[in-house]
């Protein structure tokens, strides 16, 4: 091997780490950028700010560079939020699509549930919960709490209704047992 050759193999393996490096620094950027954005949607969703939430969750997306299952458990909470409830449910079932491990399936299924709920679609909503607690038991609690809370969201939305507490609490015990969620 020719000393000229040398020198340029190693001025190519040096440029190449140099570019590896510096891709690898953007990567962490890129991805701090994106977990930067969930938190922002994360906390404008709190806020109540849901079309700026989607945005964050999109970006985040976006930021990441393929498909963002938990983006899309984020944009659909922002849909749930502003009450589109379709769209909330058609992006969470596509988060759902590329979930692959149990407890993340179980996660979206209990945002499906939580979301057929607030339409007031009881069945799906008690297949959903169950289809979580099946994937991962330890989505009982967080089941029945979610459910609590869509019911009285669905509740405080139905004001036209005299007693709200009454068929909430029927409707949680009814889906619990349903769904196989062990009482306390």
């Amino acid at each position: 091997m020719s000393p000229k050759f040398r020198t340029t193999s190693c001025f190519a393996a040096l440029a190449t780490l140099l570019w590896v490096s510096t891709a690898w620094a953007g990567d962490a950027a890129v991805q701090a950028d994106a977990a930067r954005a969930m938190q922002r949607g994360e906390r404008l969703v709190q806020e109540g700010h849901f079309r700026e939430a989607a945005t964050e969750f999109e970006r985040a997306s976006d930021l990441t560079g393929g498909p963002c299952p938990d983006c899309l458990l984020g944009v659909g909470r922002a849909y749930s939020g502003a009450r589109q409830y379709d769209a909330a449910l058609q992006v969470t079932r596509m988060a759902l699509a590329l979930f692959s491990s149990p407890q993340d399936q179980a996660r979206a299924y209990d945002q499906i549930g939580t979301l057929l709920a607030l339409k007031g679609e009881m069945p799906a909503a008690r297949e959903a919960y169950g289809k979580a607690v099946q994937l991962d038991g330890r989505m009982a609690g967080q089941v029945r709490s979610s459910l609590a809370g869509a019911l009285l969201k669905r509740a405080s939305y139905d004001r036209a209704k005299d007693n709200a507490q009454g068929p909430v609490a029927t409707a949680i015990q009814e889906v619990a047992v349903t769904a196989g969620i062990p009482q306390r």
